[in-house]
C-alpha cells in the first residue's frame, strides 16, 4: 500500500471516491517524506556516537571503518564489504554483495580435500552474520575455520551430504527440511532448516543459503483456516509486506506458473523473499482503493488518515472486490511507534466475514448483534495496548458472568495469558496459557499463542483439536520453548463444559460451597513434540457453579511444596466463594487473599459464575 507519485484518475471531480483516493493520496506521500527525514536525522546524529560503523572511504589510512585492503579484502573492492558480511582475500568482487542480501545464513566454502581426492571437509571462506542455531555470532567467527570447528551439528544433521551433492552434481541442490542440533559456546540449540546450495564452477566455491521452516507454514494454515491476513507498510522504506492470506484476501495473488502446484509455488515465494523479496507484489493506495466498496470509500479514507496521523484503528468492516465476488472484510490497523506524531510503519490485519453477518442476524436480534459488535470493538483496541491483559466484555447469556485478574512478578512480565469470548456459533471460548520463561521473550510468546488461538478458535474444531494445533504454533515457533494451557468450549444451551489441558494444573470447581480439583486427563506440555493428541474432557456445570482457571503463580510459593500451595488455594477459594456472588468479586477476593499487590512469579485468575 506504498504511496503513489501519480494520480489515479487527476479528472476526478471533487467528491468522488477517486479524488478522496487522491487526497489521501497526497496525505500519505507527506507522512512518508517526514517518516523518511526523521529516519536520515536519527541516523546522522547516531553516526558520532559509533565512528566504527562508517563506511571507509579510502585514501585516509586512520579512516574508521572496515579495511579495502589486508586479510579481510576482496578482489576489485573500491568500498568496504556490507558490515555483516566477512569474506576471505582472493574472492570475486560481487561475492560479498550476495551474502549482504541473502536472509539466510550463508557461507562461501572452499572444499577441502584427502589425499585420495575425497572431501574430507569445507573452509568457511565468507559468511554472513545470520547463524544457523539462532546464536548471535560475528560473521568473522567463521573465516579460515573448517565446517567440523565451528559447526559440529552438521556432520549429524544430513547437511554434509547436501554439500557434497551440490559438488557432485554440478548444480543447484535443495534439501527436505533437516533437523540441525549443535553445540554453541557449551549450549545446545536446534533449528528445523531448508536450504539450496550452490556450486560456483569457476572458483570451485559452495554458496550456501539456509533459512528456518515451520512458523511459515504454520502462519498459512493459520490464515487459511482463519480466512485472515496480515500487512506491514514500512513508511521509512516504502515498502509493503504482505502475508499470504491477505494477498488471497485482497485478490493480489499472481497467476501460478505453469506446471507448478500450489504448495511448490509457497517455496517458490520463499526462495525469491530470500534475494531482496524480488517477488514481493506492490500495491499503492489506489490498487487497494479500487477494490473496495465506494460506499465504504469515505469511511476508508478517514480511517487511513488516522493511522497515517499515528492513531489506530481498532475494528472496521468494509466490502471488496475481488473479481466476481463481494467480501466483507473485518480489519483494523495500528501506527508504530505507538503514540509517535509521525509513524515509521503501519500494521493491518484482517479477516474474510463473509456471511458471518447473515449466520448472527438469524441467531441474534439487530440490537444483540450491534451490542456485541460494540463490545468487540472494545477488545480489540485495548488488544494492542495491553496484550497480556485484555478486558473482557459481557456474554449474551444473562446468568453467565466472567472475570480475570493477572498479578505480575516483582521481576515483571511473565509468560501468563488468558482468553474468553463468545464465538458466533454461541460457544464461549474459555482459555488460560503460561509460556515458559520470564521478561519481554516470554511474554511476546506468550501473545503469539493468544493471537494464534485467537484466529484458530474461529473454526468449528473442538478444544481438543484446537490445543493440538497450538502446540504446533509452539513447538515450530522458537526454540527449546515450551507452554502449558487449558483450552475449553461452554455450550449455553447445555452448561456442558468440554476442556483439554496441555500440562496444566487443573480447574477448581466450587459447588454448594465445596471447592475441588476436577478430574482430567492431561496431555503433555505444548512445544514438547509436534502433532501431539489430547483428550477431551467433559463437565456438567449448574446454577450457582463457579469456575476457576489460574496459572502455576497462584499455587508455587518459595519454601512450599506444590500439595501446599494447592491447599491454600482451595482454603482461599471456599472463603471467597462463601461472600461472592459474582466472578468479579470472587476474583478480586482471592487477588487480595492468596497474591496482594506483586506474586513471587507472575500469576492469573480467570473465574466463570453461573447464576
Amino acid at each position: 500500500m506504498e504511496a503513489s507519485s501519480v494520480d489515479a484518475s487527476p479528472g476526478a471531480p471533487a467528491g468522488t471516491p477517486e479524488s478522496a483516493l487522491q487526497e489521501l493520496n497526497q496525505v500519505a506521500l507527506r507522512t512518508v517524506a517526514r517518516a523518511r527525514h526523521n529516519a536520515r536525522v536519527r541516523i546522522a546524529e547516531a553516526s558520532p556516537a559509533h565512528p566504527g560503523h562508517s563506511v571507509h572511504s579510502g585514501g585516509d589510512g586512520d579512516a574508521p571503518g572496515r579495511p579495502t585492503t589486508g586479510p579481510f579484502a576482496y578482489d576489485g573492492a573500491e568500498s568496504a564489504p556490507p558490515s555483516d558480511v566477512a569474506v576471505l582475500p582472493g574472492l570475486p568482487s560481487w561475492l560479498p554483495a550476495v551474502l549482504g542480501v541473502l536472509r539466510g545464513s550463508s557461507t562461501v566454502l572452499r572444499p577441502e580435500y584427502a589425499a585420495d581426492g575425497t572431501v574430507r571437509d569445507f573452509i568457511v571462506v565468507g559468511a554472513n552474520h545470520f547463524e544457523l542455531s539462532g546464536v548471535e555470532r560475528g560473521s568473522f567467527d567463521f573465516l579460515g575455520k573448517r565446517l567440523s570447528e565451528t559447526r559440529p551439528g552438521i556432520r549429524t544433521s544430513g547437511m554434509y551430504d547436501v554439500y557434497r551433492a551440490a559438488l557432485d552434481s554440478g548444480t543447484p541442490v535443495s534439501s527436505d527440511t533437516i533437523d540441525y542440533v549443535d553445540i554453541i559456546d557449551g549450549v545446545l540449540q536446534r533449528s528445523r532448516l531448508r536450504g539450496t546450495v550452490t556450486l560456483l564452477p569457476d572458483e570451485g566455491l559452495l554458496l550456501t543459503n539456509w533459512e528456518p521452516v515451520g512458523e511459515a507454514r504454520l502462519s498459512r494454515r493459520i490464515q487459511e483456516r482463519g480466512r485472515m491476513g496480515w500487512a506491514e507498510w514500512d513508511l521509512v522504506t516504502g515498502r509493503m509486506r504482505w502475508s499470504q492470506g491477505m494477498r488471497e484476501l485482497l485478490g493480489l495473488t499472481v497467476p501460478l506458473p505453469e506446471g507448478v502446484s500450489a504448495e511448490a509455488n509457497h517455496d517458490l515465494e520463499g526462495a525469491a523473499r530470500s534475494v531482496t523479496s524480488a517477488k514481493d507484489i506492490s500495491a499503492d493506495l489506489f490498487t487497494v482503493g479500487q477494490k473496495i466498496d465506494a460506499a465504504d470509500i469515505p469511511a476508508f479514507v478517514d480511517d487511513m488518515r488516522t493511522l497515517l496521523a499515528g492513531g489506530e484503528v481498532p475494528d472496521r468492516e468494509l466490502t471488496v472486490h475481488v473479481g466476481d465476488e463481494a467480501r466483507r472484510i473485518r480489519w483494523l490497523g495500528h501506527a508504530q511507534p505507538e503514540g509517535a506524531e509521525v509513524p515509521e510503519s503501519l500494521l493491518f490485519a484482517a479477516r474474510n466475514v463473509t456471511g458471518q453477518e447473515e449466520m448472527l442476524s438469524r441467531a441474534l436480534s439487530e440490537t444483540e448483534r450491534l451490542r456485541q459488535e460494540a463490545a468487540a470493538e472494545h477488545r480489540v483496541s485495548d488488544t494492542f495496548r495491553r496484550a497480556l491483559t485484555p478486558p473482557l466484555g459481557a456474554l449474551t447469556p444473562p446468568w453467565l458472568s466472567v472475570s480475570a485478574a493477572y498479578v505480575p512478578s516483582d521481576s515483571g512480565v511473565g509468560g501468563d495469558w488468558y482468553k474468553c469470548r463468545e464465538l458466533p456459533d454461541g460457544r464461549v471460548l474459555l482459555a488460560v496459557g503460561d509460556a515458559s520463561g520470564h521478561g519481554v521473550d516470554a511474554a511476546s510468546r506468550a501473545v503469539q499463542q493468544r493471537s494464534a488461538l485467537a484466529g484458530l478458535a474461529y473454526t468449528d474444531e473442538n478444544a481438543a483439536e484446537l490445543t493440538m494445533a497450538l502446540g504446533e504454533v509452539v513447538y515450530y515457533g522458537g526454540l527449546d520453548t515450551t507452554a502449558t494451557c487449558v483450552v475449553g468450549h461452554l455450550h449455553p444451551d447445555t452448561r456442558v463444559l468440554h476442556w483439554a489441558s496441555a500440562g496444566h494444573p487443573a480447574p477448581v470447581l466450587v459447588r454448594d460451597g465445596v471447592p475441588q480439583l476436577l478430574e482430567a486427563e492431561h496431555g503433555l506440555m505444548l512445544g514438547v513434540t509436534p502433532h501431539m493428541t489430547y483428550p477431551m474432557n467433559t463437565t456438567q456445570l449448574q446454577a450457582g457453579d463457579l469456575l476457576l482457571c489460574y496459572t502455576d503463580g497462584v499455587i508455587e510459593r518459595r519454601g512450599m511444596d506444590l500439595d501446599e500451595g494447592i491447599g491454600a488455594l482451595l482454603a482461599a477459594v471456599r472463603e471467597c466463594a462463601a461472600r461472592s456472588e459474582s466472578a468479579a468479586a470472587a476474583t478480586d477476593c482471592l487477588v487480595s487473599t492468596l497474591l496482594g499487590r506483586e506474586a513471587e512469579d507472575d500469576a492469573t485468575i480467570l473465574a466463570l459464575y453461573l447464576s
